[in-house]
């Protein structure tokens, strides 16, 4: 099944139940804001050019992501569902390393600096297993699209042979995302797992003679948030 066509689904499905079901609680409508933070971590890496490789010698920091968050959530019972609209900038370096003969393995200068903007919209269904006035708990689950505003990310390859490349990065990627959610009066706290099932690039290319390179990445993250509840 297409990605999108899990968003529709979960949509069909949930739907009826928050509009149509009988309950003994009425709907409830809230709204929120929250911010955090996220860590990347790759699930698959295939990268190739000038000789240097994704491997155990390359370097991979500043995998940092930052969000803002505004929210709305529909109540019925235990359960909700949740949509936001996730607001992003993440940073990522990679330094590579090359390996001459058996003297092991040398630095060089090379690196890749990419920063991304995005727009992530996440379809989510939550039960509320603490449910108390002055506290909470909860878990969620469903699956996210995220839109990488191509336009206004930052590429640059430091000290290739290349002196013009590029990487195509997809625009649209899916994910699906477990959680778990904290409440203390009106403040909550997120914990989120986001398991990428999507590539988040395709291919680099060197403007100047038309080299094409291989260039596959899908990543998952894991994202701590601080937020407020109405």
């Amino acid at each position: 099944m297409k990605p999108c066509r899990i968003f529709l689904l979960a949509l069909l499905v949930l739907l009826p139940y928050f509009v149509l079901g009988q309950g003994s609680n009425k709907l409830v409508f809230n709204y929120g804001i929250k911010t955090g933070f996220q860590a990347i971590t790759y699930n698959s890496i295939d990268f190739a050019i000038e000789g240097y490789r994704f491997n155990d010698n390359t370097i991979q920091s500043n995998k940092i992501g930052y969000t803002l968050t505004p929210f709305i959530r529909l109540t019925k019972d235990n359960f909700y569902v949740q949509t936001e609209a996730v607001f992003g900038v993440t940073r990522y370096k990679f330094d590579f390393y090359e390996t001459i003969g058996e003297k092991g393995v040398v630095p060089n200068e090379t690196e890749y600096n990419l920063t991304t903007y995005c727009v992530q919209v996440p379809l989510l269904v939550g039960y509320d297993f603490i449910n108390y006035s002055n506290y909470g708990m909860s878990v969620f689950t469903g699956p996210k699209i995220k839109f990488l505003l191509t336009s206004l990310c930052d590429q640059e390859f430091s000290h290739f042979q290349y002196e013009n490349l590029s990487e195509e990065l997809n625009k649209r990627i899916f994910y699906w995302e477990f959680g778990l959610g904290v409440r203390i009066y009106n403040v909550f706290f997120d914990i989120v797992y986001d398991y990428g099932f999507t590539r988040n690039t395709s291919y680099i290319t060197d403007a100047d003679t038309g080299e094409v390179f291989a260039s596959r990445r899908s990543d998952s993250a894991l994202s701590f948030s601080i937020g407020f509840i109405f």
